[in-house]
């Protein structure tokens, strides 16, 4: 079970099928289009392919995809490169061990100790990239590869058919969130993914059973009773994956009002919940249907 939220943050940012079960795969419709949402985890194993034959064919079925971020187009590679030296460093004077807690820093501290990271070489560095980069080689440590990741399989074969790729949000929105100017944001933000780092296997174990179970309900309870054991972590949660739902949900009904067909991949955190993408559609009137 998820107890922290310290991970989540993470797997849905790097983010977190059907065996005999329903999968993540929703399919919503208005009179002149269709739109499938799959729930994603942007890291994965060989072992989640191939994907259920009623995934690939919706995908099939659809004139466009759409990812959170194509991080391969031009523009959100530039972006990211470019946001990753004005918001995920400090200014000359500023270091990790002068604008962390002590609490953080320490914690930090012991982490590289043990696994042998040079801190020294991250000093320079905002929390939420060394976050990103800290979880990012844990993950990939334990075998999942975002080479596997749900979108990557997507989108390369979107490049292969000559689909037309767009993206739910923009690099610079997406920096924008992680990289947030708030000392305490900032400081959480790094204490959580270090503090439960040991409990990485087991979370995304869990998180990967529920995915191939296409289990909503379970990803919503990790995320419900993290918050619930320690509810300072709402501003956070918030930030990071409410109110994105909100602006992601908006679009998606926009591609409703269209003549086209849209396969929609999304981290499995923004799809579940009571203001997950899916609850969102359904309380402006629009019927689902999870395959």
């Amino acid at each position: 079970m998820l107890k922290k939220l310290g991970y989540f943050f993470s797997l849905l940012f790097i983010l977190s099928l059907s065996l005999e079960a329903k999968s993540l795969l929703y399919k919503v419709s208005s009179k002149t289009s269709t739109v499938y949402i799959l729930g994603s985890i942007h890291l994965a194993k060989p072992e989640l392919y191939p994907l259920a034959p009623e995934i690939e064919k919706a995908y099939r079925s659809s004139d466009v995809l759409v990812l959170e971020l194509d991080p391969t187009s031009a523009e959100s590679s530039a972006s990211i490169q470019k946001s990753m030296f004005s918001l995920g460093l400090y200014p000359q004077g500023k270091s990790l061990s002068s604008q962390l807690s002590s609490k953080t820093y320490t914690a930090l501290k012991h982490y590289a100790a043990k696994t042998g990271i040079q801190l020294d070489q991250m000093e320079g560095m905002r929390p939420w990239v060394v976050m990103l980069q800290l979880s990012v080689v844990e993950m990939m440590r334990l075998g999942y590869s975002p080479e596997l990741g749900i979108d990557q399989h997507f989108l390369k074969k979107a490049k292969k058919d000559k689909k037309s790729i767009i993206e739910l949000e923009t690099a610079q929105e997406q920096m924008a969130v992680l990289s947030k100017d708030d000392k305490d944001f900032q400081d959480k933000l790094l204490f959580y993914t270090l503090k439960d780092m040991k409990e990485l296997e087991p979370i995304l174990n869990e998180m990967f059973i529920s995915w191939k179970k296409g289990d909503a309900s379970s990803f919503d309870e990790m995320m419900s009773k993290s918050i619930k054991e320690d509810p300072s972590l709402i501003i956070i949660y918030d930030d990071i994956i409410t109110k994105r739902n909100y602006t992601m949900t908006a679009r998606i009904e926009g591609f409703l009002k269209t003549k086209k067909n849209y396969f929609v991949v999304v981290g499995s955190g923004h799809v579940v919940g009571k203001e997950g993408i899916i609850s969102l559609l359904k309380k402006h009137g629009f019927t689902m249907t999870q395959h």
